[in-house]
């Protein structure tokens, strides 16, 4: 089966924790608000932004569930259901299928890894069986320390996962990407997944990109997109290099927690991240998002 192939941008939710460490799902439905009024076309569910692997499958259907609500039909849902369980994949995408997401998309087991495409792709016919239902996507990520050839993958999962519609594709490699966008007569979607290559992967081709910035700068995406289709290099340039100083922030700040801090420019306490990802006091975070909204006002 061929898909429609997505385009725009799809944010990476965070997911929000109170004090206890608990999932504050009250905080959804200001999330889903936020990114239908910065013009997100969709929302990605429990993925490393997200914490899903940190996440009990039962707060994951639950959280599942605050997303669905909360769009009311005005974002594209796709849930990340990768666990290290085949039998929790398979709970998670009868979920999905439950609650009328558009799509599942999963992350390999990062314990015990597929040794080669071959059994990356056994493994994804597998999971993806269990939600026929819906379009899957592999979630290519250099978090799971997983480095096998996604375009051999893509053929040899042709033909043979019926609901494939293609790669989540978070890595630096833009050559594999380009490769990926031909492979198989082009047939599949592959969705570009590491913010600050946004301009790099529009020149290549993009046309729809999933990340955890959109959360609270997808102004500086919509803008840098506009400016490349004028032929707007300039406009480009700055505003890629306020998407770099943002990450940089992140870097300097353990990654995904500091994300999480940043999202106060946008008037939500997303709180800390679980372990054993960094802890932030409340002044930290508030210094993060501070700097953060400096970058965004020069």
């Amino acid at each position: 089966m061929t898909y429609p192939k997505l385009s725009g941008l799809l944010a990476a939710p965070f997911t929000a924790f109170d004090e206890n460490g608990e999932v504050n799902y009250t905080i959804i439905q200001k999330q889903a608000d936020t990114l239908v009024s910065d013009g997100v076309k969709g929302a990605y569910i429990c993925g490393t932004t997200g914490e899903g692997i940190s996440c009990t499958v039962e707060e994951r259907l639950r959280i599942m569930e605050g997303w669905k609500k909360a769009s009311g039909g005005r974002l594209i849902l796709i849930a990340h259901t990768g666990a290290l369980s085949l039998k929790d994949v398979r709970t998670l995408n009868r979920g999905a299928v439950e609650l009328g997401f558009d799509a599942v998309s999963v992350v390999p087991p990062t314990y015990f890894k597929p040794a080669n495409e071959e059994a990356l792709a056994d493994y994804c016919a597998a999971a993806a069986s269990s939600a026929p239902e819906l379009p899957f996507y592999y979630y290519h990520t250099m978090n799971s320390g997983l480095n096998l050839s996604m375009v051999r993958f893509l053929e040899l999962a042709d033909g043979r996962i019926p609901n494939l519609a293609g790669i989540k594709f978070n890595h630096h490699n833009l050559y594999e990407y380009q490769n990926c966008l031909y492979a198989c007569d082009g047939k599949y979607d592959i969705i570009y997944g590491v913010d600050e290559f946004f301009a790099g992967a529009l020149a290549v081709g993009a046309q729809c990109f999933i990340g955890s910035t959109y959360n609270y700068s997808a102004v500086l995406y919509h803008r840098i997109r506009e400016a490349f289709r004028q032929g707007d290099w300039e406009t480009v340039k700055k505003n890629m290099r306020k998407v770099c100083r943002g990450v940089d922030l992140l870097v300097e700040n353990g990654g995904l927690p500091a994300g999480k801090a940043m999202m106060l420019i946008k008037g939500i306490d997303c709180g800390n991240a679980r372990l054993p990802l960094k802890q932030l006091d409340r002044k930290k975070r508030q210094e993060i998002a501070d700097a953060f909204r400096n970058i965004l006002e020069e």
